[in-house]
């Protein structure tokens, strides 16, 4: 599955699996994580695993649309691992774009420490 939750020192995650992922497949699971996060109450914490993974023109449309619409609002710190090269840049733009503010880390542990943080 790749949308599911996970504990961390008491503290619940939206993990996000987008590894070897591309296109369609990607969509699709960005679609999954926006129909979970539009049920949450209250803004909650997410991380998304990037690793492997190629970001084509038509998932950063839709990524861009929905972190406006979305993302912004209802999660309260998402951050991100497997962003390298040219997604950084990509990271970058999105951010600008739909005000959402993915942090990209280098490793899971460090991830998921940042987002317990309050």
């Amino acid at each position: 599955m790749p949308v599911k939750y996970i504990q961390y020192k008491g503290k619940s995650i939206l993990y996000v699996d987008y590894t070897n992922t591309t296109g369609n497949q990607a969509i699709t699971t960005l679609h999954e994580e926006a129909k979970e996060v539009r049920g949450w109450k209250e803004p909650g914490l997410v991380l998304n695993d990037f690793r492997n993974s190629k970001a084509t023109p038509e998932f950063m449309a839709e990524a861009k649309k929905l972190g406006k619409e979305l993302f912004a609002i209802m999660e309260k710190k998402t951050a991100a691992v497997g962003i390298t090269g040219i997604q950084s840049i990509l990271l970058q733009a999105y951010n600008t774009f739909s005000k959402d503010k993915i942090v990209p880390f280098a490793t899971e542990e460090e991830a998921k420490e940042w987002l317990i943080k309050e």
